[in-house]
């Protein structure tokens, strides 16, 4: 119950951030849009600033978390990953637009965008997640294209620290870009990630 109860407030006030901002965002809003008293609410924040500081945690660093998302140790190929790196940001994308469902998708990534900026700007820690997730990412993909180098798959000539960021790098780059029009296109993730591959395989 007390779990249930937390991942409605949790819910309910990354909404409200998203499209309010934090300072736009009042704890009577909290309390209408979560459905909790601000009794219940203190018990799992100590003020807003708190309940946003856990927000962000859970579903920018948490949610974001490539660790957590897909095991390496299942991975075959690096075509695959890609497949699966892909997917996994669709659905996450997913996730965002219905959580927003009166938004459009345009105003719906940019408010994520915003929202992240926002969460770096109050809490210092929140710049050294998102990098600690973003070292995650490239790790992973180190190991996997390892891997593809192991199996034949990949050249074993290339710098795989490099690929490894140029493939982040594509992810984060359309993010933030697609995040000024129609919100991130997942199909030109994958037709660009692709087409990285293509030049690296054997």
């Amino acid at each position: 119950m007390r779990k249930s109860k937390k991942e409605q407030l949790y819910k309910a006030a990354f909404k409200l951030f998203l499209t309010k901002q934090f300072e736009g965002a009042s704890l009577s809003d909290i309390e209408k849009e979560s459905g909790l008293t601000r009794g219940a609410i203190f018990y799992y924040a100590k003020d807003k600033k708190d309940l946003f500081h856990e927000v962000i945690q859970h579903f920018v660093i948490d949610c974001q978390n490539i660790t957590k998302k897909i095991p390496v140790s299942n991975i075959v190929s690096v075509r695959e990953y890609i497949d699966l790196y892909v997917t996994g940001v669709r659905l996450t994308m997913e996730g965002l637009y219905e959580l927003l469902s009166g938004l459009t998708r345009d105003n719906a990534s940019r408010a994520y965008v915003s929202f992240v900026l926002e969460g770096s700007t109050h809490f210092q820690d929140v710049n050294s997640w998102y990098r600690h997730n973003i070292n995650n990412d490239i790790s992973k993909w180190v190991s996997i294209l390892h891997k593809g180098i192991e199996n034949g798959e990949i050249r074993p000539q290339i710098d795989v620290l490099s690929c490894a960021k140029q493939f982040v790098g594509l992810y984060y780059g359309l993010t933030l870009i697609d995040s000024f029009s129609e919100g991130l296109n997942t199909n030109q993730l994958a037709e660009q990630m692709e087409n990285f591959y293509d030049l690296i395989k054997k």
